[in-house]
């Protein structure tokens, strides 16, 4: 496949323009070689320097073509481009004689005055072939050139549809097949044989048109013959006017499907049913809106359709009830909608089955941003767009529902808005199980549709209220659910609902984690042990494949020590992020061996999901307690350095860097093709790196599993949201360079139109944390041993996790 390039200069750089024509398998490939040959030119482009962004035109068919890969300067000296911006044309000198000629027709017996400003002309040759025909038909003699008076006039004689004669001419000269390849004389020739065989002051079938035109192009050696055939032994036919012309009172219909994309968008958007066929007056109006810049409503509908590659596939009829419901979620005279929030919902809507899109119209209408609808097991609408009395930051489905019914089945009463960890441990245990009486609830209440509207007491409730030998007939249990889960106000539930679920606020896990607090604190006082060996360097095994990365900082913990747990009295010390507050505060830290307790914004509630306590003797159990943190280390590997450039791969790890621990990971790799049609502009520089990098390294970037940028951006959020302590808006975002990978990061959101999770004010840049290391002469970064493959974004994200953490232990502690 043929690329070929135009690389125009600035006005005020006073450069040549150049071009760039080369041959490859795809456009990628052609804009990687593209930029390389700029970079080895030694030629920027883009706003403020000397050269535009290059374009790509159509490929010209000429006989002296510039060498293939190099950049020439000379080839836009002989050659321009026409109207459209895309066609090559022979640059035309016009001579003196001609142009007189010219001027005189033009301006005739308007005086030899030297103060008389030449006319605008225009070669014919760079018209399209509708208007180069009709400049020859109103023409005597052969130009090469027109006004622009006589320009504007030929455009308003092809738009004219009353002037049957010229629109027949131009149907029929649409069926010719070897119209477009004749030169302009030849072109001369066959409109002047057409005036003498149709005569203007009659109206002739498109039909008779097209079979002489046809026969007279595709017989060169004939065509004298063939005129004087038309002109004497075969009449041409003429349109009958009570049948061929139609009526003034009969509008003139055009197929929407015809119309460009925005066009048609906009035809089904002035329409209250589905649109076939616009007139006259409603392809005006649809032309105006699409002009309309100052209609907000309108602009962002058509961008978001542009950005959106399902909308350019989508049928017509689609394309009507995506309009539609568009319309029903955001009325156009509500208020001005985000162009994200309106993108978003567009690809939410095609990814949705059309059974379930009444439904997503409905909650995203009623404010319920919902991403999916989500089903029972029986197939049945299961609800989830309603607000109800659970923590609206976490995530409930059926498998959050199964743990909450798994913690109603037990015995015990405690706090169901703060589970203590005891109950939450046995409850999933119960869960991986399926056990009874959960696995028969589990499969009732599942099928029941709308389920996950009702709030937490209400499950409660129901479960804690039902008689014990309910679950062993599956029918009973049915009917017991139906005449009992009744509820009005989801969100605020009733206090007998309460009552009936068996609340107990003092029991909960706040209250848990201070009573144990305050157990260490006694054994710190009384017991004398732990302060010796909180003295000894040593690597510790905390379990679950933790470790304490103290021994390698080689050096013992202060005897006094203001980070033991002596002085903390409760949890309600631990510093968070207080409302309002444009920064947020980093974790207290914590000694070696003690453990990171953490309180979220609201001390009352914590969802299923949440979070047990991390004590010592916890990490020692059995069970797999989840860790919530504040500060995320990210690693990015990216074709270039530049905002823009296109992510190929993210690396994300939750750590605490005051006593090293890790939480949850994350990696993705991403299609280099999706961030590059997201915008993504690679660098020459970093593209010749990545050829140089080990076979390791590149075979990250083709591997079968890479997603694109939007879905990998997408999980992204998701994994913060559900790993951050204090949600996602609170995290510190740590990148190795404040410029590279929390930029390139940031911006990539903004290009693909998805929210960044974290707060500008959050970034956190490694290597200034490595100069505040060295400015105190410790420099852990090369004494770590590197575990892992180099360049690849998890292994360094995670490499960087363990000199952060070296560092930050090390200046707390000075």
């Amino acid at each position: 496949m043929e690329f070929f390039h135009l690389i125009k200069a600035t006005q005020k750089s006073g450069k040549p323009d150049a071009i760039f024509w080369q041959s490859q398998k795809t456009e990628a490939r052609a804009s990687l070689a593209l930029d390389v040959a700029l970079e080895d030119a030694e030629i920027e482009t883009g706003r403020g320097h000397d050269y535009l962004k290059p374009v790509r035109t159509d490929f010209p068919v000429f006989n002296d073509l510039p060498e293939e890969s190099i950049i020439d300067f000379e080839w836009c000296k002989r050659y321009e481009l026409g109207e459209d911006n895309r066609t090559w044309y022979p640059i035309i000198k016009s001579e003196p004689e001609g142009e007189n000629k010219q001027a005189n027709n033009l301006h005739s017996g308007a005086g030899n005055s030297s103060t008389e400003k030449p006319a605008l002309l225009r070669p014919v040759s760079r018209l399209r072939l509708p208007q180069r025909l009709i400049a020859h038909l109103i023409n005597d003699t052969e130009e090469k050139e027109i006004s622009e008076e006589r320009h504007i006039q030929i455009g308003q004689m092809e738009n004219d549809d009353s002037n049957q004669y010229v629109q027949n001419l131009l149907l029929a000269a649409a069926k010719v097949p070897d119209i477009k390849e004749l030169s302009a004389h030849v072109e001369w020739n066959l409109v002047s044989a057409i005036k003498q065989v149709f005569q203007r002051d009659q109206v002739y079938t498109v039909g008779s048109l097209e079979e002489f035109m046809t026969e007279w192009v595709s017989a060169p050696e004939t065509r004298t013959t063939t005129v004087h055939k038309w002109l004497f032994d075969k009449e041409p036919e003429v349109v009958v006017k009570d049948e061929s012309i139609p009526s003034t009172t009969t509008p003139v219909l055009i197929t929407v499907a015809t119309l460009p994309l925005r066009q048609r968008i906009l035809a089904q958007f002035i329409s209250d049913e589905y649109a076939y066929h616009v007139d006259a007056e409603q392809k005006k109006a649809i032309q105006e809106l699409e002009m309309d810049v100052d209609n907000s409503y309108v602009q962002n509908l058509l961008l978001a359709a542009e950005n959106v590659e399902f909308f350019k596939n989508a049928s017509e009829i689609d394309i009507f009830r995506v309009v539609a419901a568009l319309k029903t979620v955001f009325p156009v005279e509500g208020k001005r909608t985000e162009l994200s929030l309106v993108m978003r919902f567009i690809r939410i809507w095609f990814s949705t089955e059309h059974i379930d899109r009444g439904i997503l119209i409905r909650e995203w209408a009623a404010g319920n941003r919902i991403s999916n609808v989500q089903r029972t097991d029986s197939g049945t609408n299961a609800g989830g767009g309603n607000k109800t009395d659970r923590n609206p930051e976490l995530k409930h489905d059926l498998d959050a529902l199964d743990l909450e019914i798994a913690l109603a089945t037990l015995s015990g009463d405690f706090n169901i808005y703060d589970i203590p960890g005891a109950p939450y441990r046995l409850a999933k245990d119960i869960v991986s199980a399926k056990d009874s009486p959960f696995k028969e609830w589990s499969a009732a209440l599942r099928n029941v549709p709308g389920i996950l509207d009702y709030s937490r007491a209400a499950i409660f409730a129901l479960i804690r209220n039902a008689h014990p030998s309910y679950y062993l007939n599956a029918a009973r249990l049915s009917g017991y659910i139906n005449a009992n889960l009744t509820e009005s106000n989801h969100e605020n539930p009733k206090e007998e609902t309460l009552v009936a679920a068996r609340h107990a606020p003092e029991v909960s896990w706040e209250n848990e984690i201070n009573q144990q607090v305050a157990a260490e604190k006694a054994e710190v006082a009384y017991g004398g042990s732990t302060q010796g060996a909180a003295n000894e360097p040593q690597v510790e095994n905390l379990g679950g494949g933790v470790f304490s990365i103290d021994g390698l900082m080689n050096e013992k913990q202060p005897e006094n020590d203001d980070r033991s747990p002596v002085n903390e009295e409760t949890t309600s010390d631990v510093q968070i992020e207080k409302t309002g507050s444009n920064e947020t505060p980093d974790s207290a830290p914590l000694s070696k061996g003690s453990a990171e307790i953490i309180a979220s914004t609201s001390s009352t509630e914590t969802d299923c999901s949440s979070v047990a306590e991390r004590t010592q003797s916890d990490l020692n159990e059995s069970y797999s307690v989840e860790r919530l943190y504040t500060h995320l280390m990210v690693d990015i590997e990216a074709f270039g350095k530049k905002p823009d450039s296109p992510v190929v791969s993210i690396g994300a790890v939750f750590f605490d860097p005051a006593t090293g621990n890790t939480g949850s990971e994350f990696y993705k790799i991403i299609s280099l093709e999706s961030s590059m049609a997201w915008g993504g502009i690679p660098d020459a520089s970093t593209i010749i790196y990545w050829l140089r990098a080990s076979p390791e390294a590149r075979s990250e970037l083709v591997m079968d599993d890479a997603i694109p940028l939007d879905d990998a951006l997408l999980q992204l959020n998701e994994f913060i949201t559900e790993n951050a302590v204090d949600g996602a808006e609170s995290v510190q975002v740590w990148g190795n360079g404040a410029t590279y990978d929390n930029v390139l990061l940031a911006e990539s959101y903004g290009r693909t139109g998805i929210p960044c999770p974290w707060k500008f004010w959050n970034n956190r840049d490694v290597r200034t944390i490595v100069e505040l290391g060295k400015a105190v002469g410790y420099t852990p970064r090369y004494e770590i041993p590197f575990v892992g493959e180099p360049h690849k974004a998890i292994s360094d994200a995670r490499h960087q996790v363990k000199y952060v953490s070296a560092i930050w232990q090390r200046l707390i502690s000075n």
